[in-house]
């Protein structure tokens, strides 16, 4: 089968240098596609043309509406959360639904998505995590456990918006007088310039543009990862497949529709977070097992397989 994915430009890297997200998943799927026998790459929309590949991917509204207009079928998958915050009546939501109802077929990473958009075309299609990049190392039950956030943060054009949920991971920190390191892009500097008493907790640690190389010390350097998001186009979303590939157990909250074995599910309430990490240390090895139980079912290869499957039904 001869696949293209779409590149989504603005100056995005396919693979991607350092913080990643759409770019990651294309390149995962371009080269679990390619393991699996296919040819598979990725160009951008002007330089794609009718008839030239079996299937084509696209992974943005406006390009896909592009495709439409150029009479080239594609599969469509979203992974943007404004959706929802902008609202029905807004030009990024009537931007997406277009590309959903000129697509062979939608692939939503949310449950939520399926239901907000209410289209027949529309399927839930979880991510994955690349469980050769990510692994365990055997680690004891820790004592003092470091506690992990790996977000970029920020809703709507407000950088400092704590859509990821900082705050609650500094106040769990400084509940139980623990070592909590944020790590993310640069922008996350606006949530903390504005939130100085977070700033201020004297065992924060903050890491700023970890390049993917390096991603895998970072998780081995911790033992819990915390995420509690308010807001998220994919559930779960790459940073809590990529912890739980590496050992680490979640603290997080996702939608009930998708169970995440070895994940403690908590709202954004520093106290229901800490029942969920004093269960985690009381039952360690029970948690990490299940951790590396999902995260190798969730692998970009499975999830491949289960793309093609997807692909051929178009």
């Amino acid at each position: 089968m001869k696949i293209c994915h779409v590149d989504p430009g603005c100056g995005l890297t396919i693979p991607p240098k350092d913080w990643g997200a759409i770019e990651k998943i294309i390149w995962e799927f371009e080269v679990n596609q390619t393991i699996l026998g296919h040819d598979s790459t990725h160009k951008m929309t002007a330089n794609i043309q009718p008839g030239e590949f079996d299937i084509v991917h696209c992974h943005v509204a406006n390009l896909a509406n592009n495709l439409k207009e150029r009479g080239i079928p594609y599969i469509y998958q979203l992974h943007d959360h404004h959706v929802l915050h902008y609202g029905k009546d807004s030009h990024v939501y009537k931007e997406n639904l277009e590309a959903i109802e000129g697509s062979l077929i939608a692939l939503m990473p949310a449950n939520w998505l399926v239901d907000y958009f209410n289209h027949p075309k529309c399927v839930y299609f979880s991510h994955g995590v690349n469980i050769d990049d990510f692994y365990p190392i055997d680690k004891p039950v820790p004592k003092n456990p470091k506690l992990l956030m790996l977000a970029n943060n920020g809703l709507g054009g407000d950088r400092a918006f704590d859509r990821k949920g900082f705050q609650y991971g500094v106040g769990l920190a400084a509940l139980n007088n623990l070592e909590i390191t944020i790590a993310g892009p640069t922008n996350n500097q606006n949530f903390f310039n504005k939130n100085l008493w977070a700033l201020n907790y004297p065992k924060l640690n903050l890491v700023f543009n970890t390049p993917n190389s390096e991603l895998l010390n970072l998780y081995h350097q911790h033992d819990i990862f915390l995420h509690p998001t308010m807001l998220e186009a994919g559930h779960p979303n790459l940073t809590m497949v990529e912890a739980m590939a590496a050992g680490l157990p979640v603290i997080a909250d996702w939608e009930m529709e998708v169970d995440l074995h070895g994940c403690w599910r908590a709202p954004r309430d520093v106290f229901k977070m800490d029942k969920g990490l004093k269960d985690i240390l009381n039952d360690w090895s029970s948690y990490r097992e299940k951790c590396l139980k999902t995260s190798t079912n969730l692998s970009w290869l499975n999830r491949t397989k289960e793309l093609i499957k997807i692909y051929k039904t178009v």
